[in-house]
């Protein structure tokens, strides 16, 4: 009788996935109640599945396709209800970025507000993904060889990029489960393997059929691309976590090592195209819009670039991709330090892997080296704000600046130690002569702009110098706040006390 009435409450996992009606009428108001009871019930259901999962040990295995069943449901609505709702936000007046949902996420009501109402399945996908974690750890051979598993890796990928931090943090967890049991070498068998079904145009919410090796699932370099776009979303998050940082950091090098595998062993070439388009990006010294957009255009070619790269060049394009992230919080981060904390910890990770053949061409080193060399030289990127961590200590923007430069320090002597020091001195030589070349550049196009037109450079003066006095204020009440005052107070001697 539990096992039926447990299998009536999974039902409530595949709740209604049409958008709830935010009337006030009588009908509107009885359905959004049903919806949310049915939820409700499908979290119960999924928390007893976590419940009993480890107690019955063998004795679950007849129940494991149910319990499939319902996960890959929550999963389902889950995914296609937010993902509904980023197409109507973006399809809007406003053409408003999907990044507004990650806005309503951090502030949820999980009431009858409209707009809670795209997320009104995130406790239920993170009820699934932490269940389903749990099953994974308690049986990880029979997890990964579950053809009806295949589904459920595919969804938890997808979730790395959902609009609520608990959400993409369980999903990220799930990953590294898996990552932890697999094998780099997978990949050249799934790619072997052609497990991937082409499929002709998906919507946003779709997942592909798997039908290779269930424990392959994403070991095909599609796939693994899939999962490196959404852990570079997570990463470029500004509601980033230091745990969810650091498990990102471990998937994506287990995502580098797979991409490693391909790599012809003993190559020795310098791979000029890729150094010198690598040299061209190394140093965006300016924060215009122009450039900005240029870099999001960049970003967007390398991905539909990828289809047609080979898997041998896939290790430099990741690397290229989080040598990006962190030159764009350079540009753009206004002093801010967590994309750049991570993805130096990523490139020590990477640095000590990496064969020190690889390291020493310019295009596996240079996006490396690029922004540790920024990072270390530029006294200018001071955070504009303070930051409280989890156990109450409240760090200045000075002491972030600070503990950044040290990082990059050690990242820098990890890799001339590799690589010997006159390599890497070399590599340095470059960035500092392109940086020396674009500067001088963009001087010049100053000068020049205060002859062509002399009201826009007005404005940016005006600008320059309303940054600098901000600036300075802001660091007038940093050095006023760590000043020690003292007061000295007279001693007063009575005159009954001369006498």
């Amino acid at each position: 009788r539990a096992w039926i009435l447990l299998d009536q409450w999974s039902a409530g996992t595949a709740g209604s996935i049409l958008p709830v009606d935010g009337s006030d009428t009588k009908a509107a108001r009885a359905e959004r109640i049903k919806q949310q009871k049915m939820r409700e019930l499908g979290r119960a259901a999924l928390q007893c599945y976590g419940i009993i999962i480890e107690p019955l040990g063998d004795r679950f295995a007849k129940r494991v396709p149910a319990f499939l069943a319902a996960v890959d449901s929550a999963l389902s609505v889950s995914l296609r209800t937010w993902k509904h709702a980023e197409a109507q936000l973006n399809a809007g007046s406003d053409a408003k970025s999907a990044g507004e949902l990650e806005k309503i996420a951090a502030n949820l009501h999980c009431g009858d507000n409209p707009q809670d109402s795209a997320l009104a399945y995130w406790e239920t996908a993170y009820m699934a993904l932490n269940t389903f974690g749990r099953y994974v750890s308690a049986n990880p051979q029979r997890a990964l060889n579950e053809a009806d598993a295949s589904r459920v890796w595919l969804l938890a990928v997808r979730h790395l990029t959902h609009p609520h931090s608990w959400v993409r943090l369980a999903a990220a967890r799930l990953i590294g489960i898996y990552v932890s049991s697999a094998d780099p070498s997978w990949m050249l068998e799934a790619e072997a393997e052609a497990a991937d079904v082409q499929l002709g145009e998906m919507a946003e919410w779709e997942v592909p059929a798997h039908c290779g090796s269930p424990r392959f699932v994403l070991m095909s370099v599609q796939r693994l691309r899939d999962l490196v776009h959404g852990l570079m979303v997570q990463l470029n998050s500004r509601f980033l976590s230091a745990e969810l940082g650091n498990q990102v950091v471990k998937n994506l090098y287990f995502v580098a090592r797979c991409f490693l595998t391909a790599v012809p062993v003993g190559e020795e070439d310098t791979v000029e195209a890729e150094a010198d388009k690598v040299e061209a990006e190394a140093e965006e010294d300016s924060g215009s819009e122009a450039e900005e957009e240029e870099e999001e255009t960049e970003e967007a070619a390398d991905d539909d670039g990828f289809k047609r790269l080979p898997k041998e060049r896939c290790l430099i394009w990741l690397i290229n991709r989080v040598g990006r992230l962190a030159r764009t919080e350079i540009i753009r981060g206004r002093g801010a330090v967590e994309k750049r904390t991570y993805s130096f910890r990523w490139f020590a990770a990477i640095i000590s892997h990496l064969p020190p053949a690889l390291l020493r061409q310019s295009a596996y080193m240079m996006p490396m080296a690029s922004p540790l060399y920024r990072t270390t030289e530029d006294s200018s990127q001071a955070p504009s704000y303070p930051v409280t961590l989890p156990n109450g200590t409240v760090k200045s923007p000075a002491e972030q600046l600070e503990e950044i430069k040290a990082l990059a320090g050690e990242v820098i002597r990890l890799a001339q130690s590799r690589v010997g020091v006159t390599a890497f001195s070399a590599v340095l030589g470059k960035i500092q002569r392109h940086v020396g070349d674009l500067r001088n550049q963009r001087r010049e196009q100053r000068r020049q702009l205060a002859v062509i037109d002399p009201e826009q450079h007005a404005k940016n003066k005006i600008r320059k110098h309303e940054a600098t006095r901000r600036k300075r204020q802001e660091r007038s009440s940093e050095l006023s706040r760590k000043k020690v005052r003292t007061v000295v107070r007279r001693g007063h001697t009575s005159s009954r006390g001369e006498e």
